[in-house]
């Protein structure tokens, strides 16, 4: 397989990282574009092939990931266009749906669009996929082995894409709101900031490697931890008094309108 990838960020980085060092595709049959050469010289120490021309890696790939910022993908996309016909298309634009981009570069290209997020940096991304009815089983395989090897992936139906933006999309920015949270509350009793950043950080490690290796209901886990008139289930009690499942909803609900809004803003 070639692959071409238009832009050169974090994600990107990531992906290309990923299939290297996971040996699914050769560095040499890799072409990466973005317009600043600066983003490019890491990769180019994996021994990738790149350029400043996003024409000429969408020309290089036989399968071509688009991964840039949503206000410049319609001009990326027409741009391209012309060099991806009948080829495979791996869209990780935020908001813009397979129609939307079917509309710009054709029916004839077979697209797949993509959700990933930002602990695919250091190989635990969470990515929902979908495809077009064009997408073979076995192109729609190899999509995602490439996402596989940067995490986990499940496939889900497009017009779930705004929930899952809101949930493992946007989701890493609640952890690392509650990290903060958590290693304030720490230092307010006297820990040291630094100690308090690792006691808290390991233990939501800790914790989500137990719930996804026991598959265990979250709850059950929870209660593994609350003793009766101790000390952890006066905390919980002031958590649920202060509404903190009521809020997360909330603030996911509202983070899948503005998904929606967008999506509708881009088509």
């Amino acid at each position: 397989m070639k692959l071409g990838v238009i832009g050169a960020g974090n994600i990107a980085g990531a992906i290309v990282n990923g299939v290297v060092h996971a040996g699914i595709i050769k560095p040499e049959d890799i072409t990466v574009s973005d317009l600043y050469d600066r983003k490019l010289a890491t990769l180019r120490e994996l021994g990738v092939n790149t350029t400043t021309h996003n024409t000429e890696a969408a020309a290089a790939g036989e399968v071509v990931l688009l991964a840039i910022k949503p206000n410049v993908a319609e001009k990326v996309l027409a741009e391209i266009a012309p060099h991806i016909q009948g080829k495979l298309l791996v869209s990780v634009v935020a908001g813009f749906t397979r129609e939307h981009i079917a509309g710009i570069v054709g029916e004839s290209v077979r697209i797949v669009r993509t959700m990933p997020n930002v602990p695919a940096l250091v190989g635990e991304a969470m990515t929902v996929l979908c495809r077009t009815d064009n997408v073979s089983d076995g192109d729609f395989d190899g999509v995602i082995k490439i996402f596989d090897a940067i995490g986990k992936t499940s496939v889900l139906d497009e017009s779930l894409f705004d929930a899952a933006t809101a949930t493992n999309g946007s989701g890493p920015a609640y952890v690392f709101v509650m990290i903060e949270a958590m290693a304030d509350a720490a230092v307010l009793q006297g820990i040291p900031r630094d100690i308090a950043y690792l006691l808290v950080e390991q233990t939501i490690l800790g914790s989500a490697k137990l719930a996804l290796s026991t598959m265990e209901h979250p709850g059950k886990l929870k209660d593994m931890v609350c003793s009766p008139g101790g000390t952890t289930i006066e905390a919980i009690y002031r958590l649920e008094e202060k509404g903190l499942r009521a809020t997360m909803i909330d603030a996911v609900a509202a983070c899948a309108k503005k998904s929606a809004e967008l999506g509708r803003k881009n088509g």
